[in-house]
């Protein structure tokens, strides 16, 4: 910003130092030209010097902010509670990169120019005010109309950028889901379907960004226009005072000069303040991105489902629960709990399987024993220890998950089992062992090192669950809790994983969501999770 402000300053220096002096002296005395033409190259030599540092400073400072900008969004959405994010995960995407893109760029081009050239506007108008306070007065009630209509249009620029940029994101969201479920859509012959969503928000995108262009453009055109007209109206009025003597020639031609100087910032600063307006736009919706969710992920529809349940336990609990919950009520929305009363003690080894019809709260009592969602009341305890007083880093190694769907991350398999633990390469090929997956993992081009695609492409069904479940594996939880399993397994798979959960549930205790009767059958405990009814006491019974 001093780099804008010393770029200003010698743009209009040059010409009281330079143009009156010519005009009044060395006009009349040449040896004074060489001194006058010194004088003025120092002093644009300092204003390129210093227009240098401005947009090499600037450019700096919008990469580095917009990285910052951006590594503080993902950090807030990562640190949200599970089901509160605000969008889709192409929307938000979208919406991180678009936005902060637009702060961006008007911190690298626009910043500059709305501070040089405001200070080139008041400096300019300064001398005027010196060398005729009348006419400068009269320029000054010429301008405010044009002044007046920049800030109408950048209103509506505001506006119309908002816009753009949530159709940008909804194309994000569109162009995420089609890609992601390309095979769904090939199966059920919806190509069309998914194209007609589409170009229904790329159409209105358009649209939008094609109004936001207009009145962007607009704006100097119609600045121009109005100051000319003020221009014009100025001239006569110097004119007059030439003819009166009130002004030299050589002041004249300085304070025409100095307007003349004027049509610059004059140009630039509508098109800077049209960048303010779309970025202040941009910056609104990065800020609110900080504002409280409300539960938006796939897998919490159950969440207002029902009021409250009743929890029946089939088979033996056994002794020194591991895992358990005292009055526990829990849900994502907390003026409406799915899962109330709850009253339980599970085995420290054994494999506990959770039933219960769509809507009984089975994903968010998961998701509370995790740690993932806080209990609206009572308490998740773990050897007796409440959930919310362990260190993260303790509750995470203890208290191991696998969600449905396997939820695989790009990269390495080294990568994507370790999510950047730093557990020892023993480690991995032991839960790899474990999860009897090892054998896969060491037939891949590279072993650890062989790269997957995205939510383990590349590998079957069985193979991606079984990595899921080796992932969850290598910090040795004493806790291990999966959703829905063998969801999307085929028979022989689904056998090949119940059995694996059986025999890890020798060793620590195995809690897992299902609707399958296989893997109920091998269940050591079975909690069904159903609908209380009024008046019922909502507690675990043997």
């Amino acid at each position: 910003m001093l780099a804008a402000v010393v770029n200003a300053v010698a743009r209009v220096a040059v010409i009281p130092v330079f143009v009156t002096p010519l005009i009044d002296r060395a006009l009349q005395d040449a040896s004074q030209l060489p001194g006058l033409l010194l004088v003025a190259g120092a002093v644009v030599l300092v204003g390129s010097l210093a227009l240098l540092a401005q947009d090499a400073l600037l450019g700096r400072a919008a990469a580095h902010g917009a990285a910052r900008a951006r590594s503080a969004v993902y950090e807030e959405l990562l640190g949200r509670p599970v089901g509160t994010l605000p969008g889709s995960s192409g929307a938000l995407a979208s919406r991180i990169v678009t936005d902060v893109k637009e702060v961006e760029t008007y911190v690298r081009y626009g910043l500059g120019s709305l501070v040089a050239e405001g200070v080139t506007l008041l400096l300019i108008l300064a001398a005027l005010v010196r060398a005729d306070p009348a006419a400068a007065g009269l320029l000054v009630v010429l301008g405010v109309p044009a002044a007046l209509v920049l800030r109408r249009v950048g209103l509506a620029l505001q506006r119309a950028s908002t816009g753009s940029m949530e159709g940008t994101e909804s194309i994000g969201r569109h162009l995420q889901e089609g890609v992601r479920h390309h095979e769904t859509i090939a199966a059920f012959g919806a190509r069309r379907f998914a194209l007609r969503r589409f170009e229904a928000a790329n159409r209105a995108t358009a649209d939008t960004t094609t109004r936001r262009s207009l009145l962007a453009a607009v704006q100097v055109p119609l600045t121009q226009v109005l100051l000319f007209g003020a221009l014009g109206a100025l001239v006569v009025v110097l004119t007059g005072s030439v003819q009166r003597g009130e002004l030299s020639v050589g002041e004249l031609v300085t304070f025409l000069t100095l307007v003349a100087l004027a049509a610059t910032p004059a140009q630039l600063l509508p098109a800077a303040y049209a960048m303010y307006r779309q970025a202040e736009a941009a910056a609104r919706r990065i800020e609110s991105l900080a504002a409280t969710g409300v539960p938006a992920e796939e897998g919490y529809a159950e969440a207002n489902a029902m009021a409250s349940t009743a929890v029946r336990v089939k088979g033996p609990l056994g002794a020194g629960g591991a895992l358990g919950a005292r009055g526990l009520a829990a849900g994502v929305d907390p003026s409406r709990p799915v899962v109330s009363g709850l009253d339980v003690s599970l085995p420290a080894t054994g494999l506990v399987v959770v039933t219960g019809p769509s809507g009984a709260g089975k994903t968010t009592l998961l998701r509370t024993l995790l740690g993932l969602l806080p209990p609206v009341h009572g308490t998740v305890t773990l050897s007796g220890r409440d959930l919310r007083e362990l260190p993260e880093e303790e509750l995470r190694r203890e208290v191991a998950y696998v969600p449905q769907g396997h939820d695989l991350l790009s990269g390495s398999v080294r990568e994507t089992l370790d999510l950047g633990r730093g557990a020892p390469e023993k480690d991995l090929w032991a839960a790899l062992a474990a999860a009897g997956v090892d054998e896969v993992v060491a037939g891949l081009a590279g072993g650890l090192e062989a790269t997957l695609g995205e939510d383990g492409s590349g590998l079957s069904g069985g193979q991606r669950q079984r990595l899921a479940i080796a992932r969850a594996l290598v910090g040795r939880p004493r806790v291990l809790l999966l959703d829905e399993p063998t969801s999307n397994l085929d028979e022989a798979a689904e056998a090949g994983v119940v059995a694996l959960l059986a025999g890890l549930a020798a060793e620590r205790l195995v809690v897992a969501v299902s609707h399958r009767p296989a893997l109920a059958t091998a269940a050591d405990v079975i909690m069904e999770l159903a609908p209380a009814q009024a008046g019922e006491d909502r507690v675990a019974e043997a």
